[in-house]
């Protein structure tokens, strides 16, 4: 049956009139691009806006975006749709979900700084272990394997307080002069320092003490010690939720066998490779950096190898 040219315009219109509709029916949220440091990488972290920077997402597909930046965007399936300004989307893949203490944007003027100095710092040597997970169908365990980081541990003197912080951004990217004048901020266990307009360090909080010059106040309080007790001491691990689908895989870190899915693992701050392995499907892998104190969910869509 032919359709007469009238009919074949009224039909366009109500098409592109649902395309407009479908379209305005977006909700988008407010978040903040959180760049990685290393210098190149095309993925970042977005900062959900409305939870007070406790939640948030790691995407791929950041070349277009400036750490620090707003956006408007939605989430749909395993994506991320960023409005951008051409009204066109960007369709970046969600490589983990991210909560916990995430770093706040440096964008956001409402944050409230104050100013202290950089004191001095030693060189702490961390050494952390892993492996030695239990095997399956009676193999044996896998080997345990040791790693050493070495840390600046800085002291910050503060307003009323010296601060004792490490672990500065990723890949340790704070690095600080005795005798610097920096603005900071805490935040539970956590303390932050900007440096500059568009950089803040997430830093992880040791402990705090009073200054030896610190006033007394009367003599009953001369005899209280001029250290106060030291704050309990931040994570230095991550959790991380691994599924799969189907469940029952093998879970390696960093080349390691950890367990099988569900499970739910602490693995040290930084970067690490999650390998995801099941008899008669492809191998599912993910590399990524976790910050100490964060939750990720990981889940692995396993997919058949051909017969």
């Amino acid at each position: 049956m032919k359709l007469s040219s009238g009919l074949r315009t009224v039909l366009f219109l109500l098409f592109l009139t649902t395309l407009s509709i479908a379209d305005s029916a977006k909700t988008y949220q407010k978040g903040t691009i959180k760049k990685a440091d290393a210098s190149g990488s095309l993925s970042c972290d977005l900062i959900d806006g409305t939870n007070g920077g406790a939640k948030g997402y790691q995407i791929g597909n950041c070349a277009d975006f400036k750490g620090g930046q707003v956006v408007d965007y939605r989430v749909s399936g395993d994506k991320v749709y960023i409005h951008r300004e051409d009204g066109k989307e960007s369709k970046c893949p969600i490589t983990a979900e991210l909560s916990g203490n995430l770093e706040p944007a440096a964008t956001n003027q409402d944050v409230k700084y104050e100013k202290g100095t950089i004191e001095g710092f030693e060189v702490r040597r961390d050494t952390h272990i892993g492996g030695g997970g239990g095997g399956v169908g009676g193999t044996p365990s896998s080997p345990v394997s040791a790693w050493t980081r070495h840390a600046k541990v800085y002291e910050l003197h503060g307003t009323d307080l010296i601060y004792k912080v490490d672990y500065c951004g990723a890949f340790q990217a704070g690095q600080f002069a005795p005798g610097e004048v920096v603005e900071y901020r805490v935040n539970g266990d956590r303390l932050y320092i900007r440096h500059g307009s568009d950089k803040v360090y997430n830093c992880q909080l040791e402990g705090t003490r009073k200054p030896d010059n610190a006033p007394t106040g009367n003599s009953a309080a001369s005899a209280v010690p001029p250290t106060a007790p030291t704050a309990a001491a931040a994570p230095s691990t991550a959790k991380l939720s691994i599924t799969s689908a189907p469940d029952g895989a093998d879970i390696e870190v960093d080349g390691n066998f950890s367990g099988n899915t569900p499970s739910d693992l602490e693995v040290p701050s930084g970067d690490h490779s999650i390998t995801v392995k099941k008899s008669g499907y492809k191998d599912w892998e993910r590399k990524m950096k976790v910050a100490a104190g964060s939750s990720v969910h990981l889940n692995a869509e396993m997919e058949k190898t051909a017969n």
